[in-house]
């Protein structure tokens, strides 16, 4: 049986041509040739539950500014990973109203979100192709 997807309602805030595709735990959200989020519900490290934000480390300060919901991947001892990726954890008093607002940034082609790789090109081609 497929796990449903977490965090469903999103999909009504993003682009119809979005790619996913579900891995253990997680699903991958592609959009013309670039990931753009992970959607994430595990039980293992529930701290990383929510959804991650594909970036570029210049345009972390401006998501962050923009989005205060938003914040850097810390491990369990308190070590902040350095990371092109931003987390919105699915704990944050704020998380629904935050996650929108993430999904309409990739609806109108916010460049800061998203990072084009080989992989997404691909998976995003299939799609329209």
């Amino acid at each position: 049986m497929k796990k449903p997807i977490p965090y469903d309602f999103l999909l009504d805030y993003l682009p119809r041509t979005v790619v996913i595709k579900p891995a253990i735990g997680m699903f991958y959200i592609y959009f013309e040739g670039k990931i753009v989020l992970i959607f994430r519900r595990v039980n293992k490290n529930p701290q990383h539950n929510g959804l991650w934000i594909a970036t570029r480390r210049e345009d972390h300060a401006s998501l962050r500014a923009d989005i205060p919901a938003i914040t850097e991947f810390v491990f369990d001892e308190g070590e902040t990973f350095d990371s092109a990726w931003l987390q919105l954890r699915e704990g944050h008093d704020d998380f629904e109203q935050a996650a929108i607002q993430i999904c309409e940034l990739i609806s109108h082609r916010d460049k800061r979100i998203g990072k084009a790789t080989p992989k997404a090109a691909l998976i995003t081609s299939l799609k329209s192709g």
